[in-house]
């Protein structure tokens, strides 16, 4: 489900949006803004998935083994 945002820009923001939306999605600012706010949680996420691998050495290679196990 979407959902409606305001949001405060300064103009120079807004037209630097509306020039890259022009470009990349047909002039649709709203959707420009949804794949550049997505792109940022997958690479946040994915950082995060790797700090969490990078603390926990063996993990993987104990978790293989029990899917082997079972």
């Amino acid at each position: 489900m979407k959902s409606r945002v305001t949001l405060s820009l300064e103009e120079s923001t807004l037209n630097y949006l509306s020039r890259r939306a022009q470009a990349e999605t047909g002039g649709n600012v709203s959707a420009l803004l949804e794949r550049v706010v997505q792109a940022a949680a997958v690479a946040e996420s994915a950082k995060q998935h790797a700090a969490w691998f990078s603390s926990r050495p063996g993990y993987t290679e104990a978790a293989e083994a029990e899917r082997y196990a079972a």
